[in-house]
């Protein structure tokens, strides 16, 4: 009996990568607001403080970078106008830019309440990632060989090593 090969890996491994360095990066951000009721008054304003930059530095230049990038090239593979297919995905950019400005503003506050809206922005942006990644990275996957993604959408910026630490 013949084997088949193994199917190429997609084209999308380095952006599937960088996302599961993202989701690290959340998940101990995640641990971060988690133990915010540990800790006294003082200590959970410093630590909401360094939570809404850790995410900011994690989540900013990512979305940053796929509005400029990556959607346009889903959009020239699937829709194109003002119906764009990725409109929706720019729309919960929108929305987790407003949640992350809401936690930013609720830093200082009661960490019970920070802490809930911080476990509902991560959730949005998981949810996002899910989104796109079973949605508009197999878009890519089909139409685009290797060469075509490298040049059209290159690599994703690093993520971020802001992880655990403030």
């Amino acid at each position: 009996m013949l084997s088949s090969p193994a199917p190429a890996p997609a084209v999308t491994a380095p952006l599937r990568e960088q996302r599961a360095r993202l989701r690290e990066t959340l998940a101990a951000i995640g641990d971060r607001v988690g133990a915010l009721a540990g800790l006294g008054a003082d200590g959970a304003a410093a630590e909401m403080r360094a939570i809404v930059a850790a995410l900011d530095a994690c989540l900013r230049p990512h979305l940053a970078w796929e509005e400029r990038t990556l959607h346009p090239v889903v959009d020239k593979y699937a829709c194109e106008g003002p119906a764009a297919f990725s409109a929706s995905m720019r729309y919960e950019h929108d929305i987790i830019h407003r949640w992350s400005a809401e936690l930013a503003r609720r830093s200082g506050g009661d960490p019970r309440a920070f802490a809930r809206h911080a476990d509902r922005l991560l959730g949005v942006v998981l949810a996002h990632f899910e989104l796109e990644e079973h949605v508009l990275f197999p878009i890519l996957d089909r139409t685009l060989g290797r060469e075509a993604y490298r040049a059209q959408v290159g690599d994703p910026p690093p993520a971020s090593d802001r992880r655990g630490s403030s």
